[in-house]
């Protein structure tokens, strides 16, 4: 099985915004992450529009083709499951019969 994240970012309902203007996916995400410096990302140099509409959807479609390489170590912690409804992905969580290890 291939790894796998599942952006809860994909929306863009839960956007962080930081005091500097600097836009981030989700409030997960540190300053020292790729994205969180990155100038595209900030509201001095593009519209709140063109980051949700162009750099959010690269963010998530180069997760979604290469989560090894693009997905940040929050994004493997926080969004390493499937969600059931993308409208809501917060809170609407797919839950999986675990088998137990019982000897």
């Amino acid at each position: 099985m291939s790894a796998q994240i599942y952006p809860k970012c994909e929306n863009g309902h839960k956007l962080y915004i930081a005091s500097s203007s600097q836009v981030r996916p989700c409030c997960w995400l540190n300053e020292q992450q790729y994205v969180c410096q990155d100038k595209e990302w900030n509201m001095h140099n593009n519209s709140l529009e063109h980051i949700l509409e162009v750099e959010l959807n690269k963010f998530v479609e180069n997760i979604k083709l290469d989560p090894v390489k693009y997905a940040p170590n929050q994004c493997w912690k926080k969004c390493n499951k499937p969600f059931a409804n993308t409208a809501n992905p917060h809170n609407q969580y797919l839950k999986y019969n675990e088998e137990s290890n019982d000897a």
